[in-house]
C-alpha cells in the first residue's frame, strides 16, 4: 500500500516537472489563429505558416469552411 502511494507521488512529481519544462513548447506547437478571410474560423498557425499560398487557394476555390477544415489542428 505504501509503495503504491510513493509510486503515484513519484509519477505525479515527474509529470509536474515535465509540464513545467515542456509547457511552452506544447503551447507553441498547438497555437491557433483566426483564419484570414474566414470570419469565425480558427486554424493552426504552424500549418498556415508552412503553406499560406495553399490556404488562400482553398479559400478562393473551395470556400472558407473547406480552407479552415484543411488547416485545422
Amino acid at each position: 500500500m505504501v509503495f503504491n502511494v510513493v509510486a503515484a507521488a513519484l509519477i505525479v512529481g515527474v509529470g509536474v516537472v515535465g509540464a513545467y519544462f515542456f509547457w511552452p513548447a506544447a503551447v507553441t506547437a498547438g497555437a491557433m489563429m483566426k483564419a484570414p478571410g474566414a470570419a469565425g474560423f480558427l486554424i493552426s498557425r504552424a500549418a498556415f505558416a508552412a503553406n499560406p499560398q495553399m490556404y488562400f487557394q482553398l479559400l478562393h476555390n473551395a470556400g472558407a469552411a473547406a480552407a479552415a477544415a484543411a488547416f485545422a489542428a
